[in-house]
């Protein structure tokens, strides 16, 4: 009788196979969801959600691989033996290992020697497959040489230990950042995560046997509970803030949640509405996360859960010391009065300045306290403008990397710069850089560069007598911290151009606000990677400080101009993305710009501009030729006069955005070849919600006018990289 009952308490041997992978699986997921309960709370979401959402995806991962590999191996031996199954497993197991640890080396190697993006993607893919192919042989080896050692007497035991701490080892390697700082950005938590990763897949895949009393409790509670992870984590993703903290934080479980909610995604506007996205009508490719908001029409656009009246938006006050919108009644300019070309020649005074001038790559305007952040990000800065004109409304050329820095290097775009093709473009010997304008009237030049494209082999130092690309060399600027090391070289390359009889002109351009963003002691402005780069931004203004007292303190210190501004700016989801290279709003495209020293008068201007007016103001300042530079002189404002400036453009991926302040339009081209235009009014609408178009139609009809005449003066320069 005891026999009978005993035997019905045994579960079959199908849902016992089933019961003891799901819990197995059940508790390497919930080993594996620790790091990104930890990883959610830095990105504002909560432990617990992260926790269930991730330990969820990991149940329905390892759990299907866990049931295959139990399949595979039972199939296995029924072919070649009953011993099978662990050569099966073990050779699985190394070959991962020894492809991991492959992949991580080629990588690395890959992100050491090329920049940017660069080859690195399809050497990858390449490379990678054959490294996948001779890992196989590899551990088909290793296999080989276990067998020979278990045929010689050594403990089954030995080995199967051996095998679990090369997979840890290995998962160890692949995890930690290979020539990387520990330091560096999340990199413990990666590693944890990678390793603890590791770990429990070993643990449910690969380990043979488990105690009899560990099995029947896995038999008796593995199925309830990956059941219960799986259900509970999915609700948590349908509710829970955290799943988009998630996909923010990257990762295995954030790199699966991103590719789920694009399979969510059926209206194919980039936000699908499951799996932490937050698009509200999936029917309708117009309404998303950040979408132009058209006020008073009863539709909620950009999915904030309301529209806002059209009277809230027209009874908005205008903020003080901002010209109103202008009208055609008001004397708008036409068409034909766009100033996209050179400006007039100017000089600064009789005795010509010494020139500094310091480029902020990634650097946007309003997170820095220069232009009225409350959190004092750039106190250097702020004390500078103290004998500075701030230029309140300053924006990037354009929204990439190549296209933003050309002008500052040429004083032409991109498109207008001879140079070879390729994602980052050597510029031809043929054009007069601007460095060898200055020159050329008598100044003395040296530049200190901090990023990998802006490098001599590639033609940027045409025309410079001294060029450090030191700091870029010593520390890839992608990874570890540059600033220190380019304001030290900065510091030196002014004492060298000060103590000649020239006048002189110096180039700093300072990377660290780019990401990827690494945390500094005694800078902490906050979690998640938004409170990052306020700490990269406070950073590149400490180093500076250095500069700035360096100089000051030198003979000539007091001859010293310095103009100072941003490349392009930075978006952390405020229109449904991150980063830069593509969106033309104004989390990208305004930037810092502040002129200091010598016979400037200091205050605000409230004239829109753009970064094309470094180059002109620079050669205007120096007396240097400026035939084919585009932009206006800025020296009217720097004198505090009215500065007269026509409307002006900026570019992005398919995209074209038309300034006339405040009025500013933006045009996408769509895959379809179909052009969608917006227009905003910065002035009554600083954050780009309320889109105009419809309400305003002469004045869409006149920018686009203005768009049409710069796309026509312009030839394309190819797909912006960020």
């Amino acid at each position: 009788m005891s026999d009978e009952g005993e035997a019905k308490s045994e579960p079959t041997p199908r849902l016992s196979g089933l019961a003891e992978a799901s819990g197995r699986g059940g508790l390497a997921a919930g080993i594996l969801a620790l790091p990104a309960g930890f990883r959610a709370v830095a990105e504002g979401g909560s432990f617990m959600d992260g926790w269930f959402i991730a330990a969820a995806l990991g149940v329905m991962m390892i759990l299907p691989l866990a049931l295959l590999a139990s399949r595979s191996a039972r199939g296995w031996r029924g072919v070649v033996g009953a011993a099978a199954r662990q050569e099966l497993l073990a050779g699985v197991g190394l070959w991962l290992s020894v492809a991991a640890v492959g992949l991580r080396v080629l990588g690395a190697f890959l992100h050491a020697t090329t920049h940017h993006r660069g080859l690195g993607g399809a050497a990858f893919g390449i490379t990678g497959c054959v490294l996948l192919l001779g890992s196989a042989v590899v551990a088909g080896r290793l296999v080989g040489f276990a067998r020979e050692l278990r045929n010689r007497g050594v403990s089954a035991k030995w080995l199967r230990t051996a095998l679990l701490l090369g997979m840890l080892g290995a998962g160890a390697w692949w995890a930690l950042p290979l020539g990387h700082s520990v330091s560096e950005g999340d990199a413990l938590r990666r590693a944890s995560s990678e390793l603890l990763l590791t770990a429990g897949v070993t643990s449910a895949l690969l380990w043979p046997r488990l105690p009899v009393a560990l099995t029947r409790v896995l038999w008796a509670t593995g199925l309830p509970v990956a059941v219960f992870l799986v259900l509970a984590g999915g609700l948590r993703m349908e509710t829970s803030a955290s799943a988009r903290a998630l996909s923010r934080s990257g990762g295995l479980t954030g790199t699966a949640l991103t590719m789920l909610e694009g399979w969510s995604d059926r209206d194919k506007d980039g936000f699908g509405s499951h799996f932490g996205g937050t698009d509200c009508d999936e029917g309708d490719p117009k309404r998303y996360p950040g979408a132009p908001e058209e006020a008073g029409d009863g539709v909620d656009s950009d999915c904030d859960g309301h529209d806002e009246p059209e009277t809230l938006v027209a009874s908005h006050p205008l903020p003080r010391g901002l010209p109103s919108a202008p009208t055609a009644a008001s004397g708008t300019p036409a068409a034909s009065s766009v100033a996209l070309v050179a400006g007039p020649n100017e000089t600064g005074g009789t005795e010509r300045p010494d020139l500094i001038v310091i480029t902020l790559d990634t650097v946007r305007a309003d997170r820095t306290s220069l232009h009225g952040y409350p959190k004092k990000t750039t106190p250097n800065l702020d004390k500078l403008a103290e004998s500075g004109a701030i230029f309140d409304h300053a924006y990037a050329v354009a929204a990439d990397t190549q296209r933003a820095l050309m002008p500052i290097v040429s004083g032409r775009p991109l498109s207008e710069t001879p140079h070879a093709s390729g994602e980052w473009p050597v510029i031809d010997d043929k054009p007069i850089l601007m460095a060898e304008r200055l020159s050329q009237a008598g100044y003395h030049t040296g530049a200190v560069t901090s990023f990998t494209w802006l490098r001599r082999d590639a033609g940027f130092a045409q025309g410079f007598d001294t060029f450090d690309e030191s700091a870029f060399r010593e520390n890839h600027p992608e990874r570890k911290v540059t600033g220190a090391r380019a304001i030290d070289a900065a510091i030196l390359a002014h004492a060298e151009l000060a103590a000649g009889d020239k006048p002189f002109y110096l180039w700093v351009h300072l990377f660290d606000a780019h990401s990827k963003y690494l945390a500094h002691v005694g800078s902490s402005f906050g979690p998640g990677e938004a409170g990052l780069y306020l700490g990269e931004i406070a950073y590149v203004d400490h180093e500076l400080g250095r500069l700035i007292e360096a100089v000051s303190k030198s003979a000539r210190g007091k001859r010293v101009v310095w103009l100072v501004h941003g490349s392009h700016g930075e978006a952390f989801g405020e229109h449904g993305a991150t980063g830069h290279g593509a969106q033309l709003f104004d989390e990208v495209l305004h930037v810092p710009l502040l002129i200091a020293g010598a016979n400037v008068k200091p205050g605000h201007v409230t004239t829109a501009v753009s970064m094309f007016d470094v180059a002109q103001t620079v050669l205007a300042l120096a007396g240097a030729k400026s035939e084919g530079i585009h932009g206006v002189s800025l020296i009217p404002a720097m004198r505090g006069e009215p500065l007269e400036h026509g409307p002006f453009v900026a570019h992005g991926a398919r995209r074209v955005a038309v300034f006339e302040w405040p009025l500013k339009l933006t045009s996408l081209r769509l895959k379809t070849g179909k052009l969608s235009l917006s227009l905003f009014d910065l002035a009554l609408d600083p954050g780009e919600r309320h889109e105009l178009a419809k309400s305003r139609p002469a004045d869409m009809q006149r920018l686009d006018g203005l768009r049409k005449q710069a796309d026509e003066s312009a030839p394309g320069d190819g797909a912006p990289h960020p």
